[in-house]
């Protein structure tokens, strides 16, 4: 294999540094580690299948419906990347300069298309954890049977039927371990020129232990410095520790079984130590931004909502996305007295805010120079509250930045820029607060939920040989995007 591209999802150089990993940790101090920078609106995975943001290829973790209502769609397919993207994805790309493939589990490339080599789509969009695999997830379509034999698992979301963490995590360490060994398994029988194989289920360990692996990382690092064995406080602990080490193992099988050539190392995002909730529709409410419902008008909106959205579910038809993946702000605020808005639960670790515009959502503010007016004075409002300031945080334009870009319309007019560990929802009335769950994890699954002790952060894992620093050029973003230019220009020269 000429190159490999290894993806862990919420890839965070820290964990791998710090956790049982030495093979891996052996492939990093000879390569070259590059800083990037995901500003958490656009896709990761999709910045590097396309090379391209989101204000280009539409890869929004959350993007308004701009159907006059407050409706807020989660969804993203391959088709909509392929759809929206100026460039070629990267196997359409490799192939077309007769390059062959092999591609597994990486998040939005499915249904995979024909490719020369091989491809498994990446978990997700409801895929069933495992039994029979569906039409249009593998290519060529006779590996459908390697999968079934392997007892291949597409994905693995919380609570993954389990009910204990340990449990929890054990099943997804079988189910990548599963995942390596098909990897393998193909890239043997067609011997693709390029490789690609993401380990994308450790984010749902990252998410839920983060708190659980920085004590681990710790105390690693102290019985090295002392000479003493590590010995893990609880069983967690324990199953976190083997999980990192296997996960080294499959990383390890992978480079001893191919042998790359070269090589990457991606994450889409990296995952960060949630410490504080923050909601900016506090701070906007609290300087008359925004302004609240009542619980009789709240009543009353929820029926007129209710009407509305049939009527608006049967003239989208099949256009509009399903239920599942349409988010709504948590807040109740009044639509003609709210001048903007901010971000919803479950959306990411960004912070934006919206104008809420006639355009898009059919709220009170008319024009552009009312909305830039409007931004102007957050961003000096927000800069200079004493809590934005403690916290490190900033209010900066950010749809204004992208103009003339083709989905600026779905962009937040305001980005706060913050540290990582504070994750911004609209689920606690109150500007900032702690993190309640930031704390030794219990082995009950019953009500958790992400985030819990760890959110996406903005400085994804990105590391690779010395001989592709050459192809890095000083005018390349420093983000995602990078990925496809260095795997281009490699078999391009």
């Amino acid at each position: 294999m000429k190159l490999l591209v290894i993806g862990i999802d919420g890839g965070t150089k820290s964990i791998i540094e710090g956790m049982p990993m030495p093979f891996t940790q052996s492939l990093f101090k000879d390569a070259v580690s590059e800083n990037l920078e995901e500003d958490l609106i656009s896709r990761g995975w999709a910045e590097a299948l396309t090379g391209e943001h989101a204000s280009t290829n539409k890869g929004f973790y959350l993007m308004p419906c701009s159907d006059g209502s407050y409706d807020f769609s989660a969804s993203y397919s391959k088709s909509d990347m392929v759809s929206a993207s100026s460039n070629k994805t990267l196997w359409d790309y490799l192939n077309k300069i007769d390059v062959s493939v092999g591609i597994v589990n990486v998040p939005t490339t499915g249904p995979v298309d024909k490719v020369k080599g091989f491809m498994v789509a990446g978990g997700g969009g409801g895929l069933k954890a495992t039994g029979e695999v569906p039409d249009g997830m593998v290519h060529p379509p006779s590996y459908k049977q390697m999968l079934e034999k392997n007892n291949y698992i597409f994905d693995v979301r919380l609570p993954g039927g389990e009910k204990k963490v340990s449990n929890f995590i054990r099943k997804i360490s079988r189910a990548e371990r599963v995942q390596k060994d098909t990897f393998i398994e193909l890239a043997q029988l067609e011997n693709p020129d390029f490789g690609f194989h993401c380990f994308r289920i450790t984010t749902e360990v990252q998410y839920l232990a983060r708190y659980e692996i920085e004590k681990c990382i710790k105390k690693l690092n102290d019985c090295k410095k002392n000479g003493v064995e590590f010995k893990p406080d609880n069983e967690i602990q324990r199953v976190l520790i083997d999980h990192y080490s296997e996960l080294d193992e499959s990383i390890k099988s992978i480079f001893e079984k191919l042998e790359p050539e070269s090589y990457i190392f991606i994450g889409d995002h990296s995952t960060a130590i949630f410490e504080y909730e923050g909601n900016v529709d506090f701070w906007l409410s609290s300087k008359g931004y925004l302004r609240t419902l009542s619980s009789a008008e709240v009543f009353v909106v929820r029926g007129m909502n209710f009407l509305r959205r049939k009527v608006l579910n049967k003239l989208w038809k099949n256009k509009k996305p399903k239920a599942s993946l349409i988010r709504r702000p948590i807040t109740r605020f009044s639509k003609t007295n709210t001048l903007a808005f901010g971000t919803f639960y479950d959306t990411g670790n960004f912070a934006g805010i919206f104008v809420n515009d006639y355009q898009r959502f059919g709220g009170p503010v008319k024009g552009a120079e009312q909305a830039k007016i409007i931004v102007e004075n957050i961003c000096k409002d927000f800069n200079a509250d004493p809590t934005s300031i403690k916290y490190g945080l900033e209010a900066r334009p950010y749809r204004e930045v992208h103009e003339g870009a083709q989905f600026q319309n779905l962009m937040p007019d305001i980005k706060i820029y913050k540290p990582d560990s504070i994750y911004f929802s609209s689920r606690k009335w109150e500007f900032v607060t702690e993190n309640p769950n930031l704390k030794p994890l219990s082995e009950s699954l019953e009500g958790i939920r992400y985030p819990h002790a760890g959110a996406k952060g903005s400085d994804p894992l990105f590391v690779y040989s010395k001989d592709l620093e050459q192809l890095v050029e000083d005018n390349d973003p420093r983000d995602l995007r990078l990925t496809y230019r260095i795997i281009t220009r490699f078999f391009s020269r």
